[in-house]
């Protein structure tokens, strides 16, 4: 935007000499400069400069110079201006090193980083410097450097249909469905012909467009006119301020529209309407207005009119308790913002007791006084919103997040545009909304779309061919670039490899479940419209007579992808093709060793390693299988004999059995089975140089080396479990009728259970 805040004190005084021979002129330029209407002031301190010849004068009026072209947002200037300040020996004269930070800011409004910051280096040097602000213009510099280096998912794209050569900015919608934008502008069709002393251009206008993108598609389709994907840009038809030449231009054309809101009556020729926002609906719209009044400042207040039956009424003055400030000089209130509810309005003012320059309030409206009650700086909610720089154009979005720009927060230069989230007590701690939305020039005056923030509007006076500026601010489209996750892969039996049909595949996220199964190929497919970003999602796999198996989370946070992954879609937005899960299922019908459970030589007490695989296992039972039935089994190698090993292995299944009931497991649902070395391990490959096969005598007697015999004798030797019903109520109704469990048993080769008691 045109016009900034001084960060710090400005030279305001002129020697007593200079007074007398230049007073008048100087005089003039002080007033309007205080009056921030720059542009004149600017021109009256050239006079005094070429009218003196006194080098202390010039110094000062050079340095006037250098600060209005720079707060008018005119850096390369400024620039100028400012390096023939610190040549006539400025610093010297007056000790004052300012010079060197607002040369520094200079050069970072023009995205001249290294510059920046080796003259706010040389200016933390001077005696008087403010170190502080120093290192935080630095960070910003460095900061910005990285920030357009890593680039942005925000795609920012100059509206050319809305924007002229003049100023065009702070766009808001005006109705639900976001199909009229409404902006300020100070092209030539404005009705305001009077000069803003601040800028030297035309006071501005309320101008309006029509999003006419829904027609012109269903034209298109007739028509079997291809439609460019990648092509986001709405198609909004010319603007207008609704005189009468414009509207009969657009109704003549675009005769299913209608135009027409009575503008007319709220833009005036002597006074200068800009900054929109409205209330939920478009029911009600707020702007800022000030009128030309010979010879006075024209301050700015805030106006709101009702929109009715089609057409805006008649503007009134929002009672808003601020007047002027404690020299008597009228208070700007400008740039307003309103909640949807209409009962809390934002703005920003340069008042006594703020923090610096502009600021932002907030006041509530008492339906009881019908009025505006007393503002509060926003600071007083417990964040820094408010800084020593300018905090200016809020937007409160329908999230209920507070939006605005500011000079005084680290950032990229000028306005930057940044988001602090709603907060019970207040706002969030500000976080710079970055670049592409950000530049070292002005970004300020946005408005999205919905909720999402996905797409929206900026104002901006970027510079460079890669934004194609048309005039000074103009209108940018802002648009997320998105992210999609999909998920696919292929359900096999962990030992046959054979792809398993009919598997339950369950997504569960923060609020929705989506369920599908896997067709005759063990495949599965669960699409984009079942994730959304900055989720975290949790995948299972279900099916009768396998374990239930719940895959690691899938993660649709942004900042954890892996961003070489991502494939660009055809309409330009991004598939992330990371998440193929493949799933090795394992039979609940085999049984599952458990590996920690091991016992010392002719023991059966449990070891602590095996302790906390039961622990597992029983909480496996309790809170994922609490119907099913198992068989908890223990093996022996075939040394030995029978009469050690049987009751051996029959006292560690037990005593695993045993600390399952402890846990809290049902005996009724287990089954302990002694194997001894009834049941030879089978490797179904090759394993550590061990041959695939049963590892039964005959295998290891064939065995060339002790090692591969121990090692044979190590796989026989496990405890595992077995599910043999999912149903304990039908099991237990099948097998209830047996007098006593087997104590001492063994199952042979045809898979019979034998009491070796009987």
């Amino acid at each position: 935007m045109i016009v900034r805040n001084l960060l710090t004190v400005l030279f305001l005084f002129i020697g007593f000499s200079f007074c007398n021979s230049q007073g008048s002129t100087y005089t003039k330029a002080e007033k309007a400069f205080q009056n921030k209407q720059f542009n004149k002031a600017k021109e009256l301190y050239q006079r005094a400069y070429e009218r003196s010849s006194d080098r202390s004068e010039k110094t000062k009026i050079s340095f006037q110079m250098a600060n209005c072209a720079r707060l008018m947002g005119k850096f390369k200037v400024a620039e100028s201006y400012y390096k023939r300040t610190i040549k006539l020996r400025y610093f010297e004269m007056f000790s004052d090193p300012s010079v060197f930070y607002y040369l520094g800011l200079c050069y970072k409004g023009q995205g001249k980083y290294n510059e920046a910051i080796s003259y706010f280096e040389n200016y933390k040097l001077k005696k008087g410097a403010d170190v502080n602000m120093a290192n935080s213009a630095i960070q910003g510099c460095q900061m910005s450097k990285e920030w357009i280096s890593e680039g942005s998912r925000y795609r920012v794209l100059n509206v050319q249909k809305l924007n002229s050569r003049y100023n065009d900015f702070s766009p808001a919608f005006g109705d639900k469905k976001n199909k009229f934008l409404f902006f300020s502008s100070s092209r030539e069709e404005a009705v305001g012909k009077k000069i803003d002393k601040s800028t030297n251009e035309d006071y501005v206008d309320i101008f309006y467009s029509f999003d006419y993108t829904e027609q012109k598609r269903k034209i298109d389709k007739k028509r079997k006119k291809k439609i460019d994907p990648k092509d986001h840009m709405p198609i909004w038809l010319p603007p207008t301020n609704d005189l009468e030449e414009s509207l009969e231009a657009l109704e003549e054309k675009y005769d299913d529209v209608k135009f027409g809101f009575g503008l007319e009556e709220i833009n005036k020729r002597d006074s200068d309407e800009a900054t929109v926002c409205f209330t939920k609906g478009g029911k009600r719209m707020y702007f800022s207005q000030s009128t030309e009044v010979k010879n006075k400042y024209n301050s700015k207040r805030i106006y709101s009119v009702e929109f009715k039956s089609g057409s805006f009424g008649e503007p009134v003055e929002e009672k808003i308790p601020v007047d002027v400030n404690s020299a008597g000089e009228p208070i700007d209130v400008q740039h307003p913002a309103v909640s949807a509810d209409g009962k809390t309005l934002y703005f920003v003012a340069e008042m006594d007791g703020g923090f610096g320059g502009y600021d932002i309030y907030r006041c509530t409206y008492d339906r009881r006084k019908k009025a505006w009650g007393e503002p509060i700086n926003l600071n007083e909610l417990g964040v820094n919103i408010n800084t020593s720089g300018d905090e200016k154009f809020p937007y409160i979005s329908k999230t209920g997040a507070l939006f605005f720009s500011s000079t005084g927060h680290v950032g990229m230069g000028g306005l930057d545009i940044y988001k602090s989230e709603s907060t019970d007590n207040g706002f969030s701690h500000p976080v710079n909304m970055r670049y592409p939305i950000n530049t070292p020039y002005d970004d300020f005056g946005i408005v999205f779309e919905d909720e999402t923030e996905i797409k929206g509007y900026i104002s901006s006076n970027r510079k460079g061919k890669k934004w194609k500026p048309r005039g000074g601010d103009d209108i940018y489209l802002v648009d997320l670039q998105l992210i999609f996750t999909e998920l696919k892969g292929t359900v096999k039996d962990n030992e046959s490899g054979d792809p398993l049909s009919n598997v339950t595949v369950t997504l569960t996220g923060p609020n929705s479940n989506y369920t599908t199964i896997t067709n005759g190929n063990g495949e599965y497919y669960i699409g984009i419209e079942n994730f959304k970003e900055n989720q975290d999602y949790q995948i299972q796999f279900n099916k009768e007579w396998y374990f239930t198996q719940r895959d690691t989370t899938v993660s649709t946070d942004y900042e954890n992808m892996d961003k070489s992954k991502f494939l660009v879609l055809d309409d330009g937005n991004l598939l992330d093709t990371v998440y193929s899960r493949d799933v090795n299922f394992v039979s609940s019908k085999r049984p599952m060793i458990l590996k920690s459970v091991e016992f010392d030589v002719n023991k059966f007490d449990l070891r602590p390693e095996g302790m906390e695989e039961l622990d597992s296992l029983a909480d496996l039972l309790t809170h994922d299988y609490p119907n099913h039935v198992i068989e908890l089994r223990s093996h022996t190698d075939f040394r030995g004999s029978q009469d050690i090993n049987v009751p051996l292995s029959q006292n560690r299944a037990q005593s695993c059995v045993d600390y399952l009931v402890e846990k809290g497991v049902s005996a009724d649902r287990l089954v302990a089975l002694g194997m001894s070395d009834s049941e030879p391990k089978i490797l179904n490959t090759e394993i550590n140089g061990l041959p695939s096969g049963a590892l039964d005598k005959a295998y290891i007697n064939s065995l060339k080396s002790n090692r591969l015999v121990e090692a044979a004798h190590q796989f026989n030797r496990r405890t595992d479990f077995k599910i043999i019903s999912e149903n304990f109520e039908e099991w237990f109704e099948e097998n209830k009728k047996i007098e006593s469990p087997i104590k001492n048993g063994l199952i042979d080769s045809d898979g019979n259970l034998i009491d070796l008691d009987e």
